[in-house]
């Protein structure tokens, strides 16, 4: 594996450059009006410092955009500078106070933390979610605001002690970010340094399975317009599942200079590492007369089980690995160039190196009795640059409030594959002798070895526009067109033969939405939105899917939000209908040619609160119910999925979270609930896994020292799945009971 240093560095040369150019350009500006950048800093300190009125809890509010997170809604669900509560659409967010208070570790549980959001580790893709009924390439992952193409290949199943929230932005998104946002965005914001407060935090932890966690944290203003941040985590573990220890990693760095109100430069760096010893695949399917303790986890009629005595099972081969480096480099830099106009110029250069040698897919074999397994070599060589400036108008318009953006995005992506696919030796349930991964030969990778690369430029320009029809009632919309190039080179190392292949698309997408205030305190939204998709990741399309178009998606949503009882209740309500049209089907009449008539759909309802009831308890609360299906899907053999659910979308969830604290007392208690409805593992729906209830407790002791937390998760040590992925036969189990003590000190 190269070493990443030196070529991270030249990867993001470019946006240090273009950070060099913005900041020789702030002396020209030197006379502008007021900074866009300082009304950020100043609704993040409100934010910092602000408490309900009658809160007397360290409380957990999840729902659409709480009070004085405006920087959230900028951030993610708009660039027109909206209030939370004028967004059109369905933002939830989690911040770090949040993410302390209910003890969520890494991006996985803070994203099954928020309503109708299912969340697996799968090791090809960390950090993976479903939401409103689609999955995978539906789903998109920001890096602070920023979206990599086929953006599921950068997502890590990060430590949550670097961020300083997590949004979630539920439906299409393509008008903001481009092609592959159809069922939401998730946007991980890094903590960042600001120049309003000094001080930091500490985090230690350490807990069941040899676990360990380390955080540091240290915002220190050097003057009056600098300061820096430096922001570290580390955390290993033996992990529950035999032989998978990991480790991780990460450092984030950020400069923030504002030499006057006029105007602010931003600059971060975002180093991350992460290291598993054998990655866990799950557990598969076996017969029920061969498995040691036999459950009813998941229902099919083949009579397959997973056996309870596998729960800590790996039946990776020994030698498996899977790893990842990644730099990132981000600039920010904002003008008021006059009472009503501001830009923001934004640039980034992403470098990763990522590793995967595992055996990955395992099934039973009834004549052997043994597990047949494959092998797969599968590394990364990924480069991003990025640049997004945008152009923003606040005024009026006939009298009326008017809000106006516009810009241009370019991103290039230099991606390079290496895929090796073959057959590993079978092992025995018992794993005894997982064996090791084949040597990289012709001879044990008789499944493909290829090499290819891919490079994709896009440029885009978008527009968004908000009207005040009235001071009541707020009309929203924007447009987004997209040029993509793709360009593709392949050696197939089996035949020695090269070849290539190039495609273009040009995609507009487009929302219109609505809010009216009700009452004080309370919105009523609507919006339609379209999306684009293609019909596989753009990083590793083949050429047969290359002739293919990309697929549209579209979203009606309408939704209430309300905060009752002087801040004491908040509540969200949505319905919504999800549509995505084109994706690839078989010809009925000719069931070996692919075409490009399926459709895929779901609707449902989402419900969340928070809410004080008394001054000793706190309960948050939500629920999510939907109805997804293949609306038309013929599969290879002319097989009819149509009115079957897609696989890992669970059309129930719930979560409910209690926080109490005596009177005085320094001793807070918590528990939490949170239920996954079943789910498939496959479109042809043959495998359901059963629904699940996963309860967590905690207890916390405040002291002049610091917080002293005692945790445990699956109070009841549940067996459950949580996830499926590569083979439809065989299912992530979740982590059995553990304990977790931990300490942490803000100074």
């Amino acid at each position: 594996m190269p070493t990443p240093t030196s070529r991270s560095l030249r990867s993001i040369a470019p946006a240090a450059s273009l950070l060099t150019c913005a900041l020789l350009a702030c002396a020209a500006f030197d006379a502008a009006a007021a900074s866009a950048a300082d009304a950020f800093a100043e609704s993040a300190a409100e934010t910092a410092g602000e408490v309900d009125p009658g809160i007397t809890l360290d409380a957990v509010r999840v729902h659409a955009q709480r009070d004085g997170s405006r920087d959230a809604s900028v951030a993610t669900a708009s660039r027109l500078g909206l209030d939370p509560d004028e967004l059109p659409a369905t933002l939830d967010v989690l911040d770090r106070d949040d993410i302390q208070a209910r003890g969520l570790r890494d991006s996985v549980e803070v994203l099954r933390a928020m309503p109708g959001v299912m969340a697996g580790n799968l090791p090809g893709q960390p950090g993976v979610a479903s939401m409103r009924g689609f999955a995978s390439g539906a789903v998109s992952y920001l890096f602070d605001g920023v979206r990599l193409t086929s953006s599921g290949f950068s997502s890590r199943n990060w430590d949550s002690f670097n961020f300083e929230r997590v949004e979630v932005l539920k439906g299409p998104a393509s008008v903001l970010y481009g092609e592959g946002v159809l069922a939401g965005a998730i946007n991980f914001v890094p903590k960042s340094a600001q120049l309003d407060r000094r001080g930091g935090e500490v985090l230690l932890g350490y807990g069941s399975h040899e676990s360990a966690r380390l955080g540091l944290d240290g915002n220190l203003p050097l003057s009056d317009t600098l300061a820096v941040r430096g922001v570290l985590s580390a955390n290993r573990s033996d992990g529950h599942v035999d032989d998978t220890a990991s480790q991780a990693q990460a450092f984030s760095g950020s400069l923030l200079w504002q030499p006057r109100d006029t105007l602010s430069a931003r600059v971060a760096l975002d180093y991350q590492r992460d290291d598993f010893d054998t990655a866990y695949f799950g557990a598969p399917l076996v017969p029920s007369a061969v498995a040691a303790d036999p459950s009813g986890l998941v229902d099919n009629d083949a009579g397959l089980v997973i056996d309870r005595a596998a729960r800590d099972r790996n039946y990776n081969v020994r030698d498996g690995r899977m790893d990842s480096r990644s730099y990132w480099l981000r600039t920010r830099l904002d003008y008021q160039l006059s009472e009503q106009w501001s830009l923001r110029n934004e640039a980034s250069g992403f470098d990763a190196r990522r590793r995967w040698d595992n055996s990955e897919d395992f099934s039973y074999h009834p004549a052997t009795g043994l597990l047949d397994r494959s092998s797969a070599r599968i590394h990364h060589q990924h480069k991003v640059w990025n640049e997004r400036l945008s152009l923003r108008h606040d005024g009026r318009l006939g009298g009326r409030r008017h809000l106006f953006a516009a810009g241009f995005e370019y991103s290039d992506t230099d991606f390079f594959n290496l895929r090796r696919f073959g057959q590993a030796a079978p092992v025995d349930l018992l794993a005894q002798d997982r064996g090791e991964l084949p040597a990289d030969s012709a001879a044990f990778y008789r499944d493909g070895r290829n090499d290819f690369s891919t490079r994709v430029r896009v440029a885009a320009v978008f527009v968004e526009d908000a009207l005040n029809l009235s001071p009541r009632w707020l009309l929203v919309g924007g447009l987004r067109h997209e040029r993509i190039d793709l360009n593709r080179r392949n050696l197939d190392l089996d035949t020695g033969l090269s070849s290539r292949f190039d495609r273009d698309f040009s995609p507009t997408s487009w929302r219109l939405g609505s809010v009216f205030d009700l009452r004080p305190g309370t919105q009523l939204y609507a919006q339609y939105s379209s999306a684009v998709l293609p019909v596989s990741s753009l990083l590793t399309i083949n050429q047969r899917n290359n002739a293919f178009d990309l697929s549209q998606g579209d979203s009606i949503e309408v939704g209430i939000r309300a905060a009752l009882f002087e801040q004491r209740l908040h509540l969200t309500a949505a319905a919504y209908r999800l549509r995505q049209d084109d994706i690839l089907t078989r010809d009925p009449l000719q069931p070996q040619i692919s075409v490009q008539n399926g459709r895929q759909s779901s609707r449902g309802i989402e419900f969340s609160l928070s809410a004080q009831a008394t001054s000793r308890l706190r309960i948050d609360a939500n629920a999510a119910l939907l109805s997804a299906r293949f609306d038309r899907l013929i599969e290879a053999g002319g097989a009819d999925r149509g009115g079957n659910r897609p696989s890992n979308v669970p059309e129930r969830t719930a979560g409910v979270d209690l926080f109490y604290r005596a009177d005085g007392s320094p001793l807070s208690l918590s528990l939490g609930l949170r239920h996954v409805g079943d789910f498939y593992t496959d479109n042809a729906n043959r495998y359901r896994v059963r629904a699940h209830t996963v309860a967590d407790a905690s207890a916390s002791l405040d002291t002049a020292h610091g917080r002293y937390t005692a945790r445990i998760r699956n109070l009841t040590d549940a067996f459950y799945a949580d996830w499926s992925g590569y083979s439809a036969s065989q299912v992530y189990l979740g982590a059995p009971r553990s304990l977790e003590l931990s300490w942490s000190r803000s100074f």
